[in-house]
């Protein structure tokens, strides 16, 4: 295998150096959207192969895998904003990144218009904000006793690897470089923006992300299975392990609401101390008063009608008993009949993570978004898949559709004679279940499962929430939301929602 030779003269922290001095200069010297990245990126490609074996249920029901070829030897560990975490991959090309703008065509292809470093780069406002990498190679390899995954950045054709999707336009044509949508979507005068310090776009669906993406342009459908599966393989390799939940809790152990202990006005409320102490400064919160309604799910209107999707700037102690918990808001009336519910977080929270990967403050306490290979996930909330549906052809049997270029519809027939079948499943009684071992669809990005697991700690260590014995078409709910728990991760799937249905937890990414 073709092998960098500057691996071989320097060490970690010298080629770290030398890999920032370099983007440095480059993003001064170029014009994102004119450079010739294929032989940008031709001449930096390596061909090492990084590869990690799992073994089946059946031989090793565990969510460790085995590290196999150039990923022998090598550790990595997720950071902190204070801490930054041991990254022995990072100084190979197949895990080079930089943050950019980018635009979509009418083609729907994703073009970089500036990189991290330019003058014209922004995270913040009206702009969308992606991660760029090379072309990615990836495989799964099935063996007597399970299977391999592989990533380079060359094709390897010994080992039947294929283009990473987020490497393709929607036609399936190979592309000089690859983007992956950074953050959850933010709305800003009306239209959609992936950038940070926004927060989330809530109550969004699989039907109605068309017509808001549509606004930004002809191109334009929105993130699906090409994210998730660059997760996926990105955890897989760097990792070793098929539980996302094993390295990074995310934010998915945060669903706290309380009515208020006392009435107030200002820019706060009040509640007991040991309630108070529940609540983290930067996590974000709705206010509302329900007056004498009892339904207090998130998604009415009164349970944020004094403040929706606001930050916590500080928890301040009033006496022994209570505590205030200021937000970031103007001043409200706050009755004896009001509430405060935790909701999904606002883009960026990761922006002051040290490293490639990690979480602020911590990584395992469920209370913080996380970044993996730059690209921000587990905010709280489902990530509705532009280009992923599925069909309850019956109480226990799930047909999975996908389709490259997200071509939207959500006519039946046309998904099943023009989209792509990923697969099928049963589930017994329409029971919800553990999410063991997947299939992957190469092309498309998208998977499925494949076999039941035994729980947090087999296979993906994800749950399946089924969607009861009703039959019908789905929208793809994956990721999980601030309540999910040990259920939550990468390859977690709600199948309930019909492809209308938005709640206060259904987020998108441009």
């Amino acid at each position: 295998m073709k092998r960098n030779k500057v691996l071989q003269i320097a060490d970690k922290p010298t080629l770290d150096k030398i890999l920032d001095y370099t983007r440095r200069i480059d993003a001064g010297i170029f014009n994102a959207q004119s450079l010739d990245w294929g032989a940008y990126f031709s001449s930096r490609a390596t061909g090492e192969v990084f590869s990690t074996k799992f073994y089946k249920q059946s031989v090793s029901d565990t969510v460790i895998g085995e590290r196999l070829n150039d990923s022998v030897g090598k550790t990595c560990e997720p950071s902190t904003d204070t801490v930054k975490g041991r990254d022995d991959f990072a100084p190979y090309n197949a895990f080079w990144f930089t943050d950019c703008n980018f635009i979509v065509n009418d083609a729907g292809v994703k073009i970089p218009t500036y990189i991290d470093g330019q003058g014209g780069f922004s995270r913040t406002g009206k702009v969308d904000v992606g991660v760029l990498t090379p072309p990615l190679y990836y495989g799964i390899q099935q063996v007597s006793d399970g299977e391999i995954w592989h990533l380079s950045d060359s094709p390897h054709p010994e080992l039947g690897l294929v283009l990473m999707p987020h490497c393709k336009d929607a036609k399936g044509n190979p592309l000089p470089y690859g983007i992956i949508t950074k953050y959850y979507a933010g709305t800003i005068d009306g239209v959609f923006y992936s950038s940070s310090g926004l927060p989330v776009s809530n109550f969004t669906s699989y039907q109605s992300l068309r017509t808001a993406m549509q606004k930004k342009g002809a191109g334009y459908t929105g993130s699906g299975s090409e994210r998730s599966i660059f997760l996926i393989t990105m955890l897989r390799i760097k990792y070793a392990t098929s539980s996302s939940q094993k390295i990074f809790a995310g934010y998915t152990n945060y669903s706290y609401q309380y009515k208020v202990s006392q009435a107030s006005t200002g820019n706060y409320v009040v509640l007991t101390k040991a309630q108070a102490a529940n609540f983290l400064i930067g996590s974000v919160v709705s206010i509302g008063d329900p007056v004498a309604n009892t339904n207090i799910d998130r998604g009415n209107a009164y349970m944020r009608n004094l403040a929706d999707k606001v930050m916590i700037t500080k928890v301040e102690a009033v006496d022994a008993t209570y505590s205030r918990v200021y937000v970031d808001a103007p001043s409200m009336i706050v009755t004896a009949t009001s509430y405060i519910s935790t909701m999904p977080l606002y883009s960026g929270q990761t922006d002051s993570v040290l490293g490639n990967d990690g979480s602020m403050t911590s990584n395992t306490d469920n209370r913080h978004s996380y970044k993996l290979q730059g690209v921000e996930d587990s905010i709280g909330a489902y990530m509705v898949s532009s280009n992923e549906v599925m069909y309850k052809e019956t109480a226990e049997k799930t047909i999975f559709y996908a389709k490259a270029g997200a071509d939207y519809t959500t006519d039946l027939a046309t998904f099943q004679n023009t989209w792509k079948k990923i697969g099928e499943f049963t589930s017994t009684g329409s029971a919800d279940i553990w999410i063991g071992e997947i299939n992957v669809d190469l092309e498309t990005g998208a998977h499925m499962i494949r076999t039941i697991g035994n729980g947090s700690a087999s296979g993906t260590g994800d749950r399946y929430y089924f969607g009861g014995d009703s039959i019908g078409l789905r929208e793809h709910l994956s990721r999980g939301s601030l309540g999910s728990g040990a259920n939550a991760g990468l390859s977690f799937l709600n199948g309930g929602n019909g492809l209308s249905i938005a709640w206060w937890n259904c987020a998108v990414c441009v």
